[in-house]
């Protein structure tokens, strides 16, 4: 499984394509061809995942306790999810419905998140942020 680590701003190109950043790619062994899987996230960004962190993310879903929230998260999720291929320049072309949840920028920042990589419009990154302290304070005590 890969590891992402690390924040990008990236420029979308005219035609709606992100260029994979080249520390992910290099850490992906990208050489074009490669299938990612573009997600809702739980906030407002979207999660972009490799093919294993796809499989992983499915697998944790379907080892949720059965009920209405397992059924309601496995169907959002497959619902708003598509298969996007990387291009030989390392690009892959971003659907209108995804940036239009972002807001349509011009850029988008790229953040790594360990196992996904997160796409945020940077407006929105900079506001999740500001309450980062006591998430933080949180997670503390449990680790």
């Amino acid at each position: 499984m890969a590891d992402f680590i690390g924040t990008q701003r990236c420029k979308l190109d005219s035609k709606g394509r992100l260029q994979v950043p080249a520390g992910f790619r290099r850490n992906l062994g990208l050489e074009g061809g490669e299938t990612f899987v573009l997600s809702k996230g739980f906030d407002k960004g979207l999660l972009l995942f490799a093919p294993d962190g796809w499989r992983d993310f499915q697998r944790k879903l379907q080892e949720l306790p059965a009920g209405p929230e397992k059924r309601k998260a496995i169907r959002y999720f497959s619902a708003s999810s598509a298969s996007l291929q990387v291009d030989k320049q390392g690009r892959v072309s971003l659907p209108k419905s995804f940036l239009e949840i972002l807001g349509a920028p011009g850029e988008l920042l790229l953040v790594g998140a360990l196992d996904r990589i997160e796409l945020w419009n940077p407006v929105d990154f900079d506001g999740e942020l500001a309450d980062v302290n006591d998430a933080l304070r949180q997670v503390e005590r449990l680790l």
